[in-house]
């Protein structure tokens, strides 16, 4: 078997063989001289490509540069206005905090409420932080919750950035807000207020949806992401986008998929603003593309014949014979009578499909027929030997009822007579059943040993060990009684004192096991004698009914449960002999 694998996969396969001459006689120089032109065409124009992004995402970053600018101009007009001072020196006199909210909030609403990159405009007096003016840019999406997150979450960060800043303007990103921040100063230059503009970084952000393939943008601020319009967008900048950006301040990243990028990085108010552009690759390499498809579209239409033969082939050919190796291989794991789909519109493979069908089914039936043929024989061969026990024995169990009927009260006549039914009702067998409980079995064996106690009186002593919860499993009839015969009749010397137990137990792997033990010493002749008996090829000629019997009983067990399975008749450290029934706790299936 190991030859013909070796000689089966040393053959080569018809189909490879064919399509290996299409691919390197044709297929493959052709596939050359197409993949060069397109690597000289592409390069140049992925180089145009990132020399365009480039030049639009610098523009771009200028127009945010402006804006900002823009703002820092707004918010330096609470200083150089004064109002906001005058209405600090009322404060300061009269103590009324409603009214200096009042007025610095009107200021606030008339410098920033209208600002196309503000949201909200907050003033904080150190000393009195409780003290909050504020003003709402609507138009730019402000709203009440952002007052509330910025009095919770961002007023202590600000104040203390604030500590520091003295007259210049700067940035601070709190949980995604960004707000520029500047102090308010007196003539003195002493800091006597905070201003904080939040700023719109979609405001800011819009002019970048004009670079081409634009489908997202990202704010960084000191490499932490303040906003995103991209899903994707990590929370920190990448390192190695940070080195690339220490060489250059705008850097391209051509990446394979649906995505590029384009970063440029703005150094501004001591800090740095990073902005990230993601890129729809199918809008900036539409050209690419185009041009690789043309190429392509070229190069299959060069080739059809190639396409039709390799297909032909396949449809025609490889597909009928993987089906009828796949059947032949199921054939051979043991799944006869397999039927493979036969829509062949050829004739040879047709004929081929429709011949190992047929095949297969004379297959199935002839091994279908010799199974049951073999099922049939055992089956017999079982009654046959079970028949085999002979009711000798009840002529003489017949005799001492008479006898014990003269000398004695009908009791014990009566009881010997219920022991001498149940025993011919087992050999008798009206139901034809193989397999009864152990219960019934057991049944069969209190019969006879209830004979045997009247039969030899004290002389006679029985004792048993049941695990009563087995009595219900199936098991083949007449298996007992025979053991319990053979222990009375050849193991014990019943005429001074003969002992007999018997014990039903599950072994611990899983076995049940009925013991017969008598207080008769197992020669090793005798248990020569034994083994030749139980043994295969024992000759039976001569020997006794209950030798047979026991012998039927082993034979029995071997051919239902399996050769591990049987009767073992062995001596013990007692010196007493052990007939053992070994069995398995299941009826097999197929009985």
């Amino acid at each position: 078997m190991d030859k013909a694998n070796e000689q089966y996969v040393q053959k080569k396969s018809l189909r490879w063989s064919m399509v290996r001459r299409l691919l390197f006689g044709w297929f493959f120089p052709l596939l050359m001289l197409t993949l060069i032109m397109i690597i000289l065409i592409t390069g140049n124009l992925y180089r145009q490509v990132e020399h365009t992004l480039t030049a639009s995402m610098d523009k771009t970053a200028d127009i945010m540069q402006i804006q900002l600018k823009d703002c820092e101009t707004a918010s330096k007009n609470a200083s150089y206005m004064g109002e906001i001072y005058n209405l600090y020196l009322t404060y300061l006199n009269d103590g009324k905090r409603g009214n200096f909210k009042k007025f610095a909030e009107r200021f606030l609403g008339q410098q920033y409420s209208y600002n196309d990159n503000c949201i909200t405009a907050l003033l904080v007096l150190p000393g009195a932080e409780e003290l909050l003016c504020y003003a709402l840019n609507s138009r730019n999406g402000g709203s009440y919750p952002d007052i509330m997150f910025f009095q919770s979450q961002a007023k202590e960060p600000i104040l203390d950035v604030a500590r520091t800043l003295d007259t210049g303007t700067t940035l601070v990103c709190v949980d995604g807000r960004l707000y520029m921040v500047r102090n308010l100063v007196t003539p003195k230059f002493t800091p006597y207020a905070v201003l904080s503009l939040e700023l719109d970084e979609e405001s800011l952000m819009q002019s970048f949806s004009g670079i081409w393939g634009y489908t997202g943008v990202s704010l960084y601020w000191n490499d932490d992401l303040v906003n995103t319009t991209d899903s994707e967008a990590s929370r920190t900048l990448p390192e190695n986008i940070k080195k690339r950006l220490e060489a250059k301040d705008t850097s391209y990243e051509n990446r394979q998929g649906s995505t590029s990028y384009i970063y440029r990085r703005i150094n501004i108010y001591d800090g740095t603003i990073t902005l990230c552009v993601s890129l729809d690759n199918r809008v900036i390499h539409a050209e690419i593309m185009t041009i690789q498809y043309l190429f392509l579209l070229m190069l299959v239409f060069m080739i059809p014949l190639v396409v039709q033969m390799i297909r032909f082939f396949h449809n025609k050919v490889t597909i009928p014979l993987r089906d009828l190796i796949t059947g032949a291989d199921s054939v051979r794991e043991g799944n006869l009578g397999i039927q493979i789909e036969n829509r062949e519109d050829n004739r040879e493979f047709y004929q081929v499909k429709d011949t190992f069908n047929h095949m297969s089914l004379q297959l199935k039936n002839q091994f279908d027929k010799i199974y049951l043929e073999e099922i049939a024989l055992r089956d017999a061969k079982i009654m046959a030997l079970q028949s085999q026990i002979n009711p000798h024995f009840l002529n003489n169990t017949l005799e001492i009822i008479n006898w014990e009927a003269r000398l004695n009260g009908n009791y014990k006549v009566s009881g010997m007579i219920e022991a001498l039914s149940t025993m011919l009702g087992a050999t008798m067998n009206r139901k034809e059943q193989q397999f009864h409980s152990i219960a019934e079995e057991m049944a069969y064996a209190d019969a006879y040993l209830y004979i045997i106690a009247q039969r030899f009186g004290a002389k006679f002593q029985c004792t048993k060990h049941i695990d009563e919860r087995l009595l219900t499993l199936q098991v083949p009839r007449l298996i007992i009684q025979p053991i319990v015969e053979n222990a009375v009749e050849h193991g014990m010397d019943i005429s001074t004192k003969g002992c007999l137990e018997i014990r039903l137990y599950e072994r611990e792997d899983g076995y049940l096991c009925i013991e017969v033990e008598d207080n008769g010493r197992l020669t090793s002749k005798e248990k020569e004698k034994i083994d030749k008996l139980l043994s295969k090829d024992a000759k039976l000629s001569g020997e006794k009914r209950v030798s047979l019997g026991i012998r039927n009983v082993d034979q029995r067990l071997k051919m239902i449960y399996g050769d591990d399975c049987g009767l073992f008749i062995t001596g013990n450290e007692q010196e007493n002999t052990v007939s053992t029934i070994l069995l398995k706790m299941d009826v097999p299936t197929e009985q």
